[in-house]
């Protein structure tokens, strides 16, 4: 019985001392003996020691340049702006240990008495990229030991020699890399980890062997000129590593080029440039000499627009904002369904009428908006109504061979014609059709592309517009 009683007391004092010590343990600081990457934060807030944390990051960010040899050459790498070391989570979690809870805090505090809390936070790269970019700007991607594998092109064949090169290995000097920060290891060089270049150094000679090919087109920096065409390089190069694996160093294999012809030679395009007319349209420009005015200088201003393959023409972008010191005078036009003096009114009739002959040149429709009512100088749903950083008018040469914009005013009639080179046979025949509305005092008109060959058999039918007009 005695001894229980003692057993039990002893175990009274016990379980009373722990409660003292959890009780004694302070909660607004971290425990003795803790340690982040080696920095003393015993006794810190949870403030203090993410401030100590940063400065020592920035401190190793600031110091992390360093040598690396490479076939006895030493190169000077930068890390800091590719490196990141999560010093808020390492204070949180020293921090967090023995703070979680009442009990859990005896322990904490012993263990730190003994053994205690060494947190490692190892430096990541934030920046792939820019790691890539510190150790390419050092040259040290471009060494190689030993002969690299060399290549030349004879008789339409890449011969590629087998070389026994080896390459800096950049995964594992990122890695050497982290553990110097990690250590604080500047001043020791770094050597640097090597892989075999073998067959990978083919990706470098497909880089350098390859073209894309590309047609002759015209040089919009340098007034238009026609540029040469590129013939197109290729080969396999799946099929180039298995030659060059089944080799032994200083043999070579013969491997074929694929060579792909541009569609469009210098000489073709010299030939048939701006030679054919993609189609012609004309409207009848009325109305008092402020109109004409606008109308004659937005026709100046889109003439002669010469668009490459693939090119957008913008119809603000090539007007401009209509205001006085443009040219242009206040006019008829319309906004919100009612008339009003707008400079620039009338210049609509221009991009409508470029719209036009747009259609039946079968170019590409990007943006293109209808007016509040029908025109009176192009019928409904040929229409194409512009405001200055609102609506846009714009088309896409979907040609291979530039096209020209020639708009005309002259003597009452503005003629928009589009030249370039004509590839097919093909004829384009625009219909529109009214259709019922359920929208009261409305005109609601489809616009259709119709393309024919030339023995008239339909090729395809696109819708291209669907208006809705307030009738009058």
């Amino acid at each position: 019985m005695k001894h229980f009683v003692r057993l039990a007391i002893i175990g009274f004092l016990i379980i009373g001392a722990y409660t003292a010590l959890c009780a004694t343990a302070d909660p607004n600081h971290i425990f003795p003996n803790t340690t982040v990457n080696d920095i003393d934060i015993s006794g810190m807030t949870l403030e203090e020691a993410t401030a100590a944390l940063k400065a020592d990051a920035d401190a190793r960010r600031q110091a992390s340049e360093f040598t690396i040899s490479f076939e006895n050459d030493n190169y000077t790498v930068n890390v800091r702006e590719a490196l990141t070391l999560d010093y808020k989570t390492a204070a949180e979690n020293a921090f967090k240990e023995g703070h979680s809870g009442f009990f859990s805090r005896g322990l904490a505090r012993i263990k730190s008495l003994i053994t205690g809390n060494h947190i490692d936070c190892p430096p990541v790269t934030k920046n792939a990229e820019k790691l890539h970019s510190s150790l390419k700007s050092s040259g040290l991607l471009e060494a190689f030991t030993a002969v690299k594998n060399t290549y030349k092109i004879q008789d339409e064949k890449l011969l590629v020699t087998v070389g026994a090169a080896q390459r800096p290995d950049e995964s594992k000097l990122n890695k050497e890399l982290m553990k110097a920060v990690q250590t604080k290891d500047y001043n020791r060089v770094i050597p640097c980890p090597t892989i075999s270049d073998d067959t990978a150094n083919l990706e470098r000679v497909h880089q350098e062997v390859y073209k894309e090919p590309a047609n002759s087109t015209l040089d919009r920096n340098n007034n238009y000129a026609v540029t040469e065409a590129v013939v197109g390089v290729d080969f396999d190069i799946d099929n180039a590593k298995k030659l060059l694996s089944e080799l032994s160093e200083g043999e070579t294999a013969k491997i074929d080029l694929i060579y792909t012809q541009p569609e469009i030679t210098a000489q073709n395009l010299k030939d048939r440039l701006f030679v054919d007319n993609l189609s012609s349209y004309t409207t009848k420009v009325s109305g008092r000499s402020n109109r004409l005015t606008n109308v004659r200088v937005a026709a100046e201003k889109c003439n002669g627009k010469i668009l490459l393959s693939g090119d957008e023409f913008s119809f603000n972008g090539a007007v401009g904002e209509q205001t006085a010191e443009a040219g242009y005078k206040p006019a008829g036009a319309t906004l919100n369904g009612k008339p009003v003096q707008a400079y620039g009114g009338g210049i609509c009739q221009v991009s409508s009428t470029i719209f036009a002959a747009a259609l039946f040149a079968n170019l590409e429709i990007v943006e293109r908006w209808e007016h509040d009512y029908v025109s009176s100088y192009i019928a409904a749903g040929m229409d194409a109504a512009v405001a200055w950083n609102e609506l846009d008018f714009r088309i896409a040469n979907n040609s291979i061979y530039p096209i020209i914009i020639d708009v005309i005013y002259s003597d009452g009639y503005l003629t928009v014609t589009i030249r370039g080179t004509k590839t097919d046979d093909s004829v384009v025949k625009i219909q529109t059709k009214n259709i019922d509305s359920s929208a009261p005092n409305t005109l609601e008109v489809l616009t259709y592309r119709n393309v024919y060959t030339k023995d008239k058999s339909q090729h395809f039918t696109e819708e291209i517009a669907h208006s809705a007009y307030i009738s009058r």
